[in-house]
């Protein structure tokens, strides 16, 4: 039988804490969708969160809040960045990340059996009762990623949990969709799980844009 490591999400965040990326804590109250029959020019309210240091980024609809969290109550502390929405007063989407710095050396300790063994620990403690692990090694980083159904109260939920070990650093995403189905519910969750990118390969996916331009305007200039 194979062995399975079961480590905490906390316990791997508090491998990585530092204060590089403190911040002080900010109150909040959820946000409540305004009237979508408001004829007011929409504005762009997107935040990226993209910390220095982080090999990862995440786009937010809004300004996410900040809290510093110090595991029962020791020294050791890391920051949680959460951004919550509630929609029709129904349906609630909550998104929480953090990204803590890592030493070059640390990557190989984040294998796959002990991301995995993390995620497995979150099952219970989110009342999750179907879900699929599964795991990716891509070229500079790793991700291992829970997703599944269980129930908040009385209302049915989509949980997801994902885990990505870079060269500098470790980020963490949880995200929870509460309550019926609900359209724009539905598309910002997704939207922002789809923004999470690697900085490397959004840099380097701009450098080759820039460079296709430079191309293209070369050719205008010879014509």
């Amino acid at each position: 039988m194979k062995h399975i490591i079961r480590v905490s999400m906390a316990a791997l965040l508090l491998v990585t804490a530092s204060p590089a990326f403190a911040t002080d804590a900010v109150p909040v109250t959820p946000k409540v969708l305004p009237d979508p029959g408001s004829k007011k020019e929409k504005v762009d309210t997107s935040y990226l969160y993209a910390p220095d240091g982080c090999d990862f980024q995440i786009t937010f609809p809004e300004t996410p809040y900040n809290t510093r969290r110090c595991p029962d109550g020791g020294t050791q502390c890391y920051n949680l960045t959460s951004y919550t929405m509630v929609y029709d007063l129904q349906t609630t989407v909550d998104i929480s990340v953090t990204c803590n710095p890592s030493a070059p050396g640390n990557y190989d300790r984040y294998s796959e059996e002990v991301m995995r063994g993390a995620l497995e620990g979150m099952i219970a403690r989110k009342n999750i009762d179907q879900y699929n692990i599964g795991f990716q090694q891509y070229e500079t980083v790793r991700q291992a990623t829970l997703t599944g159904t269980g129930n908040a109260g009385r209302q049915g939920k989509i949980y997801t949990a994902q885990i990505w070990a870079g060269p500098a650093s470790i980020f963490t995403i949880q995200a929870e969709l509460v309550g019926g189905a609900h359209p724009q519910a539905d598309a910002m969750f997704r939207d922002v799980l789809k923004s999470l990118q690697v900085k490397s390969a959004v840099e380097e996916s701009k450098a080759d844009e820039a460079a296709e331009e430079d191309k293209d305007a070369d050719e205008e200039d010879k014509e």
